[in-house]
């Protein structure tokens, strides 16, 4: 059974009377430990899959099972349950709160955890120590009471990906993750991908850069909201 299923994924935006398809009947597997990447121009889509993989939106029509379960059945409580079980999140625009430290950015998810779920992830240490321990990791560990003012796009995006693993997802969803960065924090931004997708983490990155997309697995191009 794959991770994630789409089966004729659709999706019509409506401003008044005009409707656009901006997504036009996809059919998807992404097998569990994949690294891919989905590839397309400005508009071709590939954004609103990814909010519709993350569970930040739903589709107009289809089916979508992630781990055998179809989330479309999912009340919005239960979807934000299985969002912050399964899926963290990297964005180009990075999306870290000013006012908090490094450290605080990082844990701030765990606040949205579902709290059996909680208990059970941090049994063993606290948000803290866990966050502590991944910013080490990523060559964070000094910036840890930086603000997101006093960082480098490189450091800032490596304090975005620490956040993404803080509820140990399944699944890490990148859009454009290295469109802000100069050439060498992209490499080593998508080495930190690779190494993660070698310890067993899913990773789906969304890019229209081909030098990004060469660390996939798997190359996925979808044009006028259609997979080629």
């Amino acid at each position: 059974m794959a991770l994630i299923e789409l089966r004729n994924i659709r999706k019509v935006f409506k401003q008044g009377d005009l409707e656009t398809e901006v997504l036009k009947g996809i059919d998807l597997k992404i097998e569990k430990g994949e690294f891919v990447a989905i590839m397309g121009p400005s508009g071709s889509g590939k954004s609103t899959l990814m909010y519709i993989l993350g569970c930040l939106d739903r589709p107009t029509s289809g089916k979508y099972y992630l781990d055998g379960k179809n989330v479309l059945e999912l009340s919005d409580d239960e979807l934000s349950r299985i969002r912050g079980k399964y899926v963290g999140f990297v964005f180009q625009a990075f999306y870290l709160v000013p006012y908090l430290s490094v450290l605080d950015n990082v844990i701030l998810p765990v606040e949205y955890l579902d709290s059996r779920y909680r208990k059970e992830l941090f049994k063993d240490k606290s948000p803290e120590e866990k966050g502590k321990e991944i910013l080490k990791r990523l060559g964070m560990a000094e910036r840890i009471n930086f603000r997101p003012d006093q960082l480098s796009g490189g450091q800032k995006q490596r304090t975005a990906i620490a956040r993404a693993l803080i509820n140990s997802p399944e699944i890490i969803l990148a859009d454009e993750p290295t469109g802000q960065l100069d050439t060498e924090s992209g490499r080593a931004v998508m080495e930190i991908f690779t190494e993660l997708n070698r310890e067993g983490k899913t990773i789906v990155v969304v890019t229209h850069d081909p030098a990004v997309a060469s660390y996939a697995n798997r190359i996925i191009k979808i044009k006028d909201g259609r997979i080629e």
